[in-house]
């Protein structure tokens, strides 16, 4: 049977779960951090920094915005083809979820970058926050870090930020 997301009618859209999406978002943050942890480790072996032990390698200069530069397009680059014509992620075939457009069809191009960059929305309010609050303030940060899936417990259709800005949202899967 094809993965393709075929149009559905309003009978037949059933949202998926908070806990549903969650998990899978903890699936993804799982190859992701094994993704982060092989590029770093390509890259310092390229920046030609010499490790120490009991002493964490962090790049600086050039490398380093070089490093960060590929992560965001590599990583985005995954989620975009991903999330375009009916494919779906491992985490999202193993939670039985799929992402469609606001009207139950296929995400286009367009709507997956800007789904990409929302995601960010989160990560770059919990920097601001601890950049303002630092480590005299207290824990508060996390919140900002976690903004896109916070919105859905106030969001009338329990979507997360970045679905809500692109219009699109997550569906169980009978696939």
């Amino acid at each position: 049977m094809s993965d393709s997301l075929a149009p559905l009618a309003p009978a037949e859209f059933k949202p998926a779960s908070l806990w549903r999406r969650f998990g899978a978002f903890t699936h993804e943050l799982l190859f992701l951090v094994a993704y982060l942890f092989i590029v770093g480790l390509i890259f310092a072996s390229v920046s030609g920094e010499t490790m120490k032990v009991g002493r964490p390698q962090i790049l600086t200069g050039p490398i380093a915005w070089l490093q960060q530069a590929y992560l965001f397009l590599s990583i985005g680059a995954y989620f975009v083809y991903f999330w375009i014509k009916g494919r779906r992620t491992l985490a999202f075939k193993t939670w039985s979820l799929r992402l469609q457009n606001a009207d139950g069809g296929e995400v286009t191009v367009k709507q997956a970058v800007i789904r990409y960059l929302a995601t960010w929305v989160g990560p770059a309010l919990g920097l601001a926050m601890f950049m303002l609050i630092g480590k005299s303030g207290s824990a508060w940060w996390i919140l900002g870090v976690f903004a896109n899936f916070l919105w859905a417990i106030g969001d009338p259709a329990r979507q997360f930020l970045h679905d809500r800005i692109a219009g699109t949202r997550v569906v169980l899967s009978s696939q």
